[in-house]
């Protein structure tokens, strides 16, 4: 009797330690496009007569391998429990994903920007409405007209409701704008990004300094760059009291991780980052150690050949198809209550 009573105990507390964290993932997609044309946008890349030959059998693979990420990722046989998303195209993309959920949970409800990015990509959010409920939602405007002609992603601005705990957080999901044109010569546009994230988040902790924030996204720049460490404040040890934020993405940028490779190179651009209130004991925090980038085997590349390990990606050079997730590593935080 004494046995089995000691296993029900240990049962009960095994499955309470399970009920008692969160997982909080962001992933960019890696140009996830339904394939309709789109005659607003300019997406004549992805669509079944461009060179991409993007069709449905390609569509629905993609489908598969990003759900796939997120069942690897969830906590207690469930998907993520809150999900950031960048290059994807539309809410049907995200409703799709949503519907194929291969655990058979259909408590997601998806919400995504209309920014003004030509290609047409735009930034994602799926929660658990189960868990949440979601108080408002709006867009920021990150394109400055003055540092050029460029048209870059909304920030998706989220504010949410815990039911577990009735706290409220706020959820700010970024993409900004690429390097393509160079690091030097594009790092004006990441910098303003951060300027109008930034002034926004002052607001929220103006007016309570232990607001819960998660700022997510491909930044485009690591947690080492100006744009994140400089001007949005995102530190590895913020000092109390002030609106630096916590990044636990600087360390693993300082031990040279990364979540994209170019040429060789691996850089932190994927990044989850906390404001103070996630420190404290109250409510839902963060514990040294819970944050980590998915870079399981199934979504690498290795090259047998050279030893070259990379993300394995769904398109490479000049449209090649290699059917596979993404050119980035999703990355991940639990938060325990």
């Amino acid at each position: 009797m004494k046995k089995i009573l000691l296993l029900l105990l240990i049962s009960c507390f095994v499955k309470q330690t399970a009920q008692t964290k969160l997982s909080i993932m962001f992933y960019n997609c890696e140009n996830f496009f339904d394939t309709i044309h789109n005659p607003i946008t300019k997406n004549d890349e992805f669509n079944p007569s461009a060179e991409s030959q993007w069709n449905t059998k390609k569509y629905k693979n993609k489908i598969n391998h990003i759900t796939q990420v997120f069942d690897s990722i969830g906590i207690d046989k469930n998907w993520p429990d809150i999900i950031g998303l960048c290059e994807i195209e539309n809410i049907t993309v995200l409703n799709d994903l949503i519907n194929k959920n291969t655990l058979n949970n259909k408590n997601y409800k998806a919400l995504v920007s209309t920014g003004l990015d030509e290609r047409g990509i735009n930034v994602g959010f799926i929660y658990n409405q189960k868990k949440f409920d979601c108080i408002a939602s709006s867009e920021i405007n990150a394109t400055n007209i003055q540092l050029g002609d460029y048209k870059t992603r909304n920030i998706l601005q989220i504010e949410l409701k815990f039911k577990q705990t009735n706290e409220i957080i706020y959820f700010f999901i970024n993409h900004w704008p690429s390097r393509r044109d160079g690091e030097t010569v594009t790092e004006v546009k990441r910098i303003y990004a951060a300027q109008v994230l930034k002034e926004n988040i002052t607001k929220l902790l103006a007016k309570n300094n232990n607001s819960k924030i998660i700022i997510m996204g491909d930044l485009n720049d690591t947690p080492l760059n100006t744009s994140v460490l400089n001007e949005l404040k995102a530190v590895e040890t913020p000092k109390e009291n002030t609106a630096e934020l916590f990044n636990p993405y600087y360390e693993k940028a300082k031990a040279n991780k990364g979540t994209h490779e170019n040429r060789g190179k691996w850089q932190l651009f994927d990044q989850i980052i906390l404001s103070q209130g996630f420190l404290k004991t109250k409510g839902l925090k963060y514990k040294q150690g819970n944050a980590f980038i998915m870079d399981k085997n199934f979504v690498m590349f290795n090259n047998k050949k050279t030893g070259e390990i990379k993300p394995n990606r769904t398109y490479g050079s000049h449209f090649k198809y290699y059917n596979g997730y993404s050119d980035h590593l999703a990355v991940y935080i639990a938060l325990e209550y």
